[in-house]
């Protein structure tokens, strides 16, 4: 958390300066530069190695950098794999709630779940982007707000690089923070936006300065809720304001030990990185061949280097054969003993985040291998979605949905469909539908309601059928 509170902004006199004055603090914060550190890794940039110098020792024993040797580093994604794989694994297929049944309308079946259409549309794609960022960071921030013509809920992601959170120091609740963003710091424009429970007021640099210490307060508080009306005489205007019932930024954390991916592989990431780029390393430096010429101190430089020209050139070269000889060696680089501790770093990564590796799982292996395979992970999914779960009722909360708020998961897994779909088959007299399409493998959460949709039409056509043949043998009777 920021060592800045809600209630050090509540004590503030002048609010605009102690905004100013805390962003150049959080900025300059562990932090701040821990979190920018975890952006760099979840986009493939090791940090630590970017800065690692190779060296020598001088004849005093000094470490000098080694401008000769080669300094390539080969830099190791793994911690994107592993987070992506976390967050798809729950959310990839959304969420549902337990509210969601079928309706008749104009004589065709709709599935309707009143909580998700509450929600709206971009929910499932917010929700996926926040649980991504708080895995990354430990902590992210969804803006849940609506349009000013209030026809859905929008959701904005804050990340810990651009959100300063103000927490209360007694409650441990957020109650307010700012967000602050720029295209190029220190040459364009800054904006920051102050998010207070009763509204939210914006800051923006002055004209043609471009730090934080010129920030100036750009308009009044703003309510969270407008009321907008369209006239033709006067066009849109706003009537009216609602004030919400909390500061509407929710925080998503990544587990009861709100510790980012970073926290947990730095280590193995950083030893990953270091012996694959070492390893290239030594490729370029070390010279498959070398020769050995004895003999040759009557040589001169040029001799030599002409000596060694033909042997790279011409492969041959001649000597004197009484004075001096060549004698052709070659280098093996050490291949066996940096695989080895590769896979066991590979192995020690996925160990250590819980994730679940494909490549352990053998083709034709049955669900019970794959399960024990994934059962690291389930633990580690449990932990998290407990923490989804509290976020997502705390949104629904402030929309006033009080009932039917714990939200559904379908897990994303691989599984041995035939043996799945034949368990399925067998217990298929004691299920319905629903449930039956649910269990399939092949059948994602989206297809269900289609499917049954169809079913329920295909069979309204077949009693509307049924009755008319009925109809037309009775007429057929009346008329013998």
């Amino acid at each position: 958390m920021s060592i800045l509170t809600y209630q050090d902004f509540e004590r503030a006199t002048d609010k605009t300066e102690w905004i100013q004055q805390a962003l150049v603090a959080y900025r300059n914060s562990d932090e701040y530069k821990k979190a920018l550190d975890e952006e760099e890794y979840m986009a493939g940039r090791n940090t630590s190695i970017q800065q690692t110098v190779r060296v020598i020792y001088n004849m005093a024993g000094l470490p000098e950098p080694d401008f000769t040797a080669s300094n390539m580093k080969i830099m190791d994604n793994t911690i994107h794999r592993l987070v992506t794989d976390r967050c798809s694994y729950s959310l990839g297929n959304g969420v549902s709630f337990p509210g969601r049944h079928k309706e008749i309308e104009d004589g065709k079946t709709v599935f309707v779940d009143p909580v998700k259409d509450l929600l709206g549309d971009k929910f499932d794609r917010a929700l996926k982007r926040v649980a991504y960022w708080a895995l990354a960071n430990h902590e992210a921030y969804l803006y849940v707000h609506m349009g000013r013509r209030k026809q859905e809920w929008q959701y904005t992601l804050f990340k810990k690089t651009e959100f300063l959170p103000l927490y209360d120091e007694e409650t441990g609740d957020l109650r307010g923070g700012v967000r602050f963003w720029s295209i190029d710091w220190g040459k364009r424009p800054i904006t920051a936006v102050l998010y207070l429970e009763e509204g939210y007021i914006k800051y923006q640099t002055k004209k043609d300065e471009y730090s934080i210490a010129s920030l100036e307060q750009v308009g009044k508080l703003q309510p969270y809720l407008e009321t907008v009306q369209t006239s033709e005489a006067f066009g849109e205007e706003v009537v009216g304001s609602e004030t919400l019932t909390r500061l509407p930024i929710f925080p998503l954390y990544s587990g009861e030990m709100r510790n980012s991916a970073l926290d947990r592989l730095r280590d193995v990431i950083d030893a990953t990185d270091m012996v694959l780029s070492g390893f290239v390393n030594d490729i370029h430096d070390i010279p498959q061949v070398y020769w050995l010429i004895s003999g040759a101190m009557g040589m001169t430089e040029a001799d030599k280097r002409q000596l060694l020209d033909r042997l790279i050139l011409q492969h041959m070269a001649v000597v004197d054969g009484e004075n001096s000889n060549i004698q052709g060696f070659t280098q093996d680089i050490p291949y066996e003993a940096r695989e080895k501790c590769l896979d066991r770093l590979h192995n020690k990564m996925y160990e250590k985040y819980g994730g679940f590796d494909v490549h352990t799982i053998e083709a034709g292996a049955t669900n019970d291998h794959i399960e024990a395979g994934y059962w690291p992970m389930d633990e580690e999914a449990d932990d998290f979605e407990y923490e989804i779960i509290d976020f997502v009722q705390a949104i629904l909360e402030m929309m006033g949905q009080t009932e039917g708020t714990t939200p559904i998961f379908k897990r994303n897994r691989v599984s041995n469909q035939k043996e799945q779909t034949e368990m399925v088959v067998m217990a298929a007299p004691y299920l319905d539908d629903q449930t039956i399409l649910e269990k399939l493998p092949f059948i994602t959460v989206d297809e269900v309601d289609d499917i049954l949709a169809r079913k329920d039409g295909e069979s309204f056509s077949r009693f509307d059928d049924m009755q008319t043949d009925e109809e037309e043998e009775e007429d057929e009777g009346g008329e013998a």
